[in-house]
């Protein structure tokens, strides 16, 4: 029939296009682009479903067929609920039905089987839980089920969920699997930022746990770490930062340094590495600075005059300018502040102090103090005073005995080192400035505000996302259910 057509011979409708007009012999019939979808389209959901159904029903009346039961597993793995248990043990048909769906490992006798539960795990890790006991406990099982689903670490042996490998493989496939890492790996910082790096709710499972860092500059002016618990002749610095730094100093979890250029640099502690950039410069460019300290707010730092200058932390900036100087006309070339006391070393080597809150440009420096040592740069640290000479070795003293002028100092380190602080760092706390400063950075922080704001007015609920602990893939496995039935 021909086809209708609208008012200037245009086909009156999409069905009409593709067909051939009257008076037009020339033109080809073409098939319309829907009947063609129509006809390469796969069979409808229900008609699979439906064939599916069939292959289980043929298992369910000839359970003992195994060519019957192999082809059926390798469409529905829920075949093998039906089978004789001498075919639940056939490799073959095991194989082919856990390589199908994971948790057909469920409906097998074959779980102590290696081979079988790598299949099964590598198809869908959550199907771990399924496996023998022993499996939770193969390194090479519970690494293959993680890299599917990081999840799954939560079936694994309390000795696997040590192991850091295994670890940081979950971690990395799903953040808030730290969860289910052992007490030590939740605190170890490597993993920690993997975690986060994944996914930011996994901030819920670090550990806090304060620990004791020395941190140092080397000969090559790159910062150095190691334990507290280590530090010595014996101890061995690990580099964390790149280069061109003289001086630096830590509040919280953030460390401020002075590089070779005498400007100022920040980093978070917790993202230093070799490979890390330092955020900068903090101050002005005109202003040349070769030590700094920080306490109650302010910044101090010592100017080419190597007299004091200060100005407000939190408003330092390229256009800021430093108040001072606020210091006698003592040279000095290292500061650090303890206890609302200013600690210096003067171009002589030797330490001065005086009160923070009273110190002007005519105040006058009280020392020297604790010896006659010199010394290129001071620190404090519990009860000790650490100070490193003029040949880059590191001593101490009792703080009790820094006015003492027979005091002695002990040594504790070879000259490896131009510069050192010691801090008691929280992971915790350190993770949080770090999500801060990124949530501050994508105005996700003012979001926080409005719904909070909105929550306290009664407009609405709020509540801080809690993390959740379902596992990557959602819903119930159908397997599950027809065997619960």
């Amino acid at each position: 029939a021909p086809a209708r057509l609208a008012p200037g011979g245009a086909p009156c409708h999409r069905r009409c296009l593709g067909r051939q007009r009257p008076g037009d012999d020339a033109a080809p019939l073409r098939r319309p682009a829907a009947r063609a979808r129509r006809q390469t389209a796969p069979r409808p959901r229900h008609l699979r479903a439906e064939a599916l159904a069939m292959s289980v029903d043929d298992v369910r009346l000839q359970p003992g067929n195994r060519d019957l039961v192999l082809k059926a597993a390798a469409r529905d793995p829920l075949a093998l609920l039906h089978a004789v248990p001498e075919l639940k043990c056939d490799r073959e048909i095991v194989d082919t039905a856990v390589r199908c769906h994971g948790d057909a490992l469920l409906l097998c006798d074959l779980k102590q089987d290696k081979q079988i539960v790598l299949a099964a795990v590598s198809a869908r890790g959550d199907s771990l839980r399924y496996a023998d006991p022993s499996m939770a406990a193969d390194r090479d099982v519970v690494l293959a089920a993680v890299r599917n689903d990081g999840m799954a670490l939560r079936y694994a042996s309390d000795d696997v969920k040590d192991d850091e490998d295994v670890v940081m493989a979950a971690v990395r496939q799903a953040g808030r699997a730290l969860r289910h890492a052992s007490h030590r790996l939740r605190g170890t910082l490597g993993v920690v930022m993997a975690s986060l790096d994944q996914d930011n709710a996994a901030y819920a499972y670090v550990v806090s746990e304060e620990r004791e860092t020395v941190y140092g500059l080397d000969l090559e002016c790159r910062v150095v770490y190691q334990p507290f618990n280590c530090f010595g002749p014996k101890g061995q610095w690990r580099v964390m930062s790149k280069g061109y730094m003289k001086s630096f100093t830590i509040e919280g979890p953030t460390m401020y340094a002075v590089g070779t250029d005498e400007k100022i640099y920040k980093q978070l502690l917790v993202q230093m590495n070799e490979e890390s950039d330092w955020k900068g410069p903090l101050n002005n460019i005109a202003d040349k600075i070769s030590w700094i300290a920080i306490a109650g707010g302010f910044v101090f730092g010592v100017g080419e005059d190597k007299r004091i200058y200060k100005q407000v932390l939190s408003q330092m900036g390229p256009e800021s300018k430093w108040d001072g100087p606020v210091s006698s006309e003592l040279p000095l070339i290292a500061i650090t502040i303890h206890e609302g006391f200013i600690y210096a070393v003067g171009e002589d080597g030797r330490i001065y102090r005086q009160k923070a809150s009273t110190m002007c440009n005519i105040s006058k420096w009280e020392g020297p103090l604790a010896g006659s040592m010199e010394v290129k740069m001071i620190c404090f640290y519990a009860n000790k005073l650490y100070a490193v000479n003029t040949d880059n070795q590191v001593h101490w003293m009792l703080i009790i005995d820094i006015s003492s002028p027979a005091a002695e100092w002990k040594s504790i380190s070879q000259g490896d080192v131009t510069a050192i602080g010691i801090c008691n760092t929280d992971l915790k706390l350190a993770c949080e400035e770090m999500l801060q400063a990124d949530w501050k950075a994508r105005n996700m922080h003012l979001e926080r505000r409005a719904a909070a704001a909105k929550a306290a007015s009664g407009g609405g609920r709020w509540a801080a996302d809690s993390p959740s602990d379902s596992p990557s893939r959602g819903g119930a496995s159908p397997l599950r259910a027809a065997a619960a039935r």
